[in-house]
């Protein structure tokens, strides 16, 4: 009777520890019950077609990007800076983008590198999304990985545009993507890797980020901060002598960011590169700014999300935004919550006594849930409390938070059917979403695949006057100079200037530009690019700059040329 009745308990007890094993990965004692099996993998033909319809839209997206004077900026310093004489300084935007600069540097030997510095950043983007999937995949099975995967492919055209700016935060997510795999996989496998491997993948992952971390502060809040984080909560929450050798591969990966960081920013020092100067990017404020970057927060995720339903009158797409903007504040707003009911929900399964086939995964999924909630609250608190945010365009410091709603909310509902069959109804409409924004060509505020006023068709007129004239130097407002000279593929080159002491002169910009490009060049010709309609550009000729020689309307813009090299007359503020 003993023997029975211990035989009868340990047959319950390995009932219960494989009940909760097919729970944790992906719920597959339960999808036996699951009247629609196939439902669960619904939402992957929506990233098949999306990635098919992008395959015809990027170079179109890469143009219009690479017409963004902010983003052609980017290669316009990197193709120039050999040029430049040992004197000169390199004044970057608002944050120092040494990673970006580094790497064209690093690629410019490259016969076809203008068609790499195209490429690289969609292609940063989809790795992005496949180190994320991986760590998903990892605590939370196939299902939850590929559920995320679908989302941060489905991206709208508003997070796609800044996704190939890598002046303006790009590789921010990228590293946040990489910490938070790299994370995840020093906790399940840190102690069956060898030696050789395990310090390789260190020193690739902290230089990677190091470097990036040494140009933005969004990368020591959104990844560097919140990878500490989940890896004290591993060790805290699940510990054991299997945790050491993770302990001290994070702690070395921490090292090693801190020493390239260091590394980097002495050699921007020594090259004379650094961000515009008289910034405080990270200004605290209080008071109604912040229940204005509030406002921001909410609508910059919309937008991110395949939301971008503002100021449109009411039809069928419009409702489709909406829906895409509501979910994505939805699973936003749920991290928190989500974040702390997981690592609770493991830790209570890790203490039962069935649960003995899980304690492996425990440490993973605490660190993994600890770091993306971290870091999206992080990320939250930055942009509320900053003075950076002024307009819609500040989404560009929230795309981390869609990154942590794909990889956290597949992540919690996998295993609970009801939970499962939400979260690819919402997948499924979000990608829907992204896929009408995409096909329709157009991304939040105004913005649009399709060229700007100066678009290539300008740019090449331009050329072609120069040409004729034998002009190989010229000069316009900010928003026009570095996307006529990638365009024109530096057959000319037009610098940035704006106009001062009350319209009477032509200045240098205050940003994204080489001080050598403002030395006067004699015997030279020159040009000045202007556009009337808008006051961030040159409206007209300052009036010490004489007579043209003549004048050209191209669309929006007039072409003046000049005898002479305009910066003779140009005053250096």
């Amino acid at each position: 009777m003993t023997t029975a009745g211990t035989g009868t308990e340990s047959t319950r007890r390995r009932s219960r520890t494989l009940s909760a094993s097919e729970r944790d990965h992906g719920g597959s004692g339960r999808r036996l019950e699951n009247p629609l099996p196939w439902f669960r993998w619904a939402a992957i033909p929506f990233a098949l077609v999306y990635l098919i319809l992008m395959a015809h839209q990027l170079h179109l997206a890469i143009t219009s990007t690479n017409l963004d004077a902010d983003a052609a900026s980017g290669p316009v310093i990197s193709q120039l800076f050999g040029a430049a004489p040992a004197h000169a300084r390199v004044v970057l935007g608002e944050f120092g983008w040494y990673g970006t600069l580094l790497f064209d540097l690093g690629t410019k030997w490259l016969p076809a590198h203008r068609q790499v510095w195209d490429a690289a950043p969609y292609a940063m983007a989809l790795a992005g999304a496949v180190v994320t999937a991986y760590a998903v995949g990892q605590v939370a099975g196939r299902w939850a990985a590929a559920v995320s995967a679908v989302v941060l492919i489905c991206a709208s055209p508003a997070t796609v545009h800044l996704l190939l700016s890598t002046t303006q935060h790009a590789p921010v997510w990228f590293c946040l993507a990489l910490m938070g795999a790299w994370l995840v996989l020093i906790e399940r496998r840190a102690t069956s890797l060898r030696w050789p491997a395990l310090c390789s993948l260190v020193l690739v992952v902290g230089t990677i980020v190091g470097v990036n971390a040494g140009s933005d502060a969004l990368v020591t809040v959104s990844a560097v901060v919140p990878f500490a984080a989940g890896l004290a909560a591993a060790a805290l929450l699940a510990p054991g002598r299997q945790r050491k050798r993770a302990l001290w591969a994070g702690v070395a990966t921490l090292v090693t960011v801190g020493i390239t960081w260091a590394i980097t920013a002495a050699v921007m020092s020594a090259l004379s590169v650094a961000p515009q100067p008289g910034l405080h990017p990270t200004r605290v404020v209080l008071g109604s700014k912040t229940g204005t970057n509030f406002a921001l927060w909410w609508k910059s995720i919309a937008v991110l999300g395949n939301g971008d339903f503002f100021h449109r009158s009411l039809t069928p797409g419009t409702a489709l935004l909406f829906v895409c903007g509501v979910i994505s504040i939805a699973a936003v707003v749920s991290l928190p919550w989500l974040g702390w009911r997981g690592i609770r929900r493991r830790a209570l399964a890790g203490d039962s006594p069935g649960a003995g086939a899980t304690d492996s995964l425990a440490p993973a999924r605490t660190a993994f849930y600890s770091f993306w909630c971290s870091s999206a609250i992080l990320l939250t608190f930055a942009f509320l409390l900053s003075a950076a945010p002024i307009d819609i365009g500040a989404d560009r410091y929230l795309v981390g938070l869609l990154y942590g709603a794909a990889a956290v909310v597949p992540a919690a509902a996998a295993g609970h059917v009801r939970s499962e069959a939400v979260v690819v109804l919402a997948t499924c409409v979000f990608a829907l979403g992204g896929i009408v924004s995409l096909a329709n060509g157009t991304t939040s505020h105004g913005r649009s695949f399709h060229p700007p006023p100066i678009g290539t068709v300008e740019a090449q007129r331009i050329a072609q006057i120069a040409a004729q004239h034998h002009l190989t130097v010229g000069y316009a407002g900010y928003w026009e100079a570095a996307p006529v000279t990638w365009a024109t593929a530096f057959r000319v080159q037009v610098y940035p200037v704006s106009v001062c002491n009350v319209g009477a002169n032509l200045c240098r910009f205050d940003l994204h530009f080489i001080s050598s490009w403002y030395d006067p060049r004699p015997h030279t010709r020159s040009f000045l690019l202007v556009d009337d309609r808008t006051s961030q550009s040159i409206s007209r000729p300052t009036p010490d700059l004489g007579r043209p020689v003549a004048v050209y309307r191209l669309g929006a813009v007039t072409m003046y040329t000049y005898d002479y090299d305009l910066a003779a007359k140009m005053k250096i503020t």
